[in-house]
């Protein structure tokens, strides 16, 4: 006699082994659509006295990058070591002064920067 086991003891099928499509990474300087990395908050957001978890991620992928000033955790509160990162950042980005590197983050620095996003996704309407 030969006993079936039931559907809750039966092996798991083995996975497919067919690759699952991963998306290729967008171009660099193009805007990102995913919603995996933080937008652009403008000029305006970086200035003294800000706190917010996006300058805390900033910091994280600037100091990862090889950009923070040593010894200096980038936390949420802007500060001149922040400053100092970007700069330092912009100016690996444009060599010999070829654009900004005042320190304030411009768009182009910001998205190959890549910031992971921090903040809530808009709602759609």
């Amino acid at each position: 006699m030969t006993r079936t086991k039931p559907a809750d003891e039966q092996p798991e099928p083995a996975p497919d082994a067919t690759p699952t499509a991963v998306p290729a990474p967008a171009p660099a300087g193009s805007a990102d659509t995913t919603g995996r990395y933080e937008p652009y908050p403008g000029a305006e957001f970086f200035h003294g006295g800000r706190y917010s978890p996006i300058n805390t991620a900033a910091g994280a992928r600037l100091t990862r990058e090889g950009h923070a000033p040593a010894g200096k955790t980038l936390g949420p509160d802007w500060t001149t070591a922040h400053r100092d990162a970007w700069q330092s950042y912009q100016q690996s980005l444009r060599p010999k002064g070829g654009g900004d590197t005042s320190g304030i983050p411009d768009e182009s620095a910001w998205n190959q920067l890549k910031v992971p996003r921090v903040s809530p996704l808009p709602k759609e309407a």
